[in-house]
């Protein structure tokens, strides 16, 4: 039988050793997450710094937001996402390029076809601006959106979608494992068609922002 003065005993030493074994998490290297709160707190503070927009694309709070100034312009709230490959890391990152089966055109104004002061100038409106589109940052990673499906036709291109998504992203990914790149792929559900084409209209190509993942 354990007396009371060896249980006080045992529950020191293992406390000691709680400790010993904090302490040496603490001086392996690995970053704390204050250590990435603070990081991601000076990189917002340098794009701050600029009256430029960007973006803050959070995955544990589902939600991308549009900034200036650290002021947040608009938010877009994630209502679904599925994953191919790694969660990026946390830090900052460029919007190379955008991507779209059926970009928006503006319709070609033909020198003489109209009389001059007849035309009214031809502006790109939300309504647009593709649903479905993809966006590709830097460090190999991609992010598909698309509005949560409504409707019978809507569906449909869904079914499409989840062919891409269980075949086509998986060839790629294992594609780039080979080759030893950077991939992630990300599908982004959001809640209409509306949300999504906002999101492709505020986003321009070259736009900086921040990730915040665990």
């Amino acid at each position: 039988m354990i007396s009371s003065i060896d249980q006080r005993k045992m529950l020191l030493g293992m406390a000691v050793m709680a400790g010993l074994a904090l302490a040496a998490f603490a001086y392996s290297g690995q970053e704390t997450s204050p250590g990435r709160e603070n990081r991601i707190l000076k990189q917002e503070l340098e794009l701050a710094r600029s009256p430029a927009l960007y973006f803050i694309l959070d995955f544990r709070a589902e939600k991308i937001e549009l900034k200036s100034r650290g002021m947040t312009l608009r938010e877009w709230k994630i209502e679904k996402i599925r994953r191919w490959g790694k969660l990026p890391s946390p830090g900052a990152v460029t919007l190379d390029r955008k991507s779209t089966l059926f970009p928006p055109k503006r319709a070609k104004i033909k020198p003489g076809a109209e009389e001059e002061g007849s035309f009214e100038l031809d502006a790109l409106e939300l309504k647009d601006m593709p649903s479905s589109f993809a966006f590709f940052l830097e460090g190999g990673i991609r992010i598909y959106v698309r509005p949560s499906p409504r409707g019978f036709f809507a569906k449909i291109a869904g079914a499409g979608g989840f062919l891409v998504w269980n075949l086509w992203i998986p060839l790629k990914n294992l594609v780039f494992e080979i080759r030893k790149k950077p991939f992630g792929a990300f599908d982004f559900v959001l809640r209409d068609r509306e949300e999504a084409q906002s999101l492709y209209w505020a986003f321009p190509q070259g736009i900086k922002g921040i990730i915040v993942s665990d």
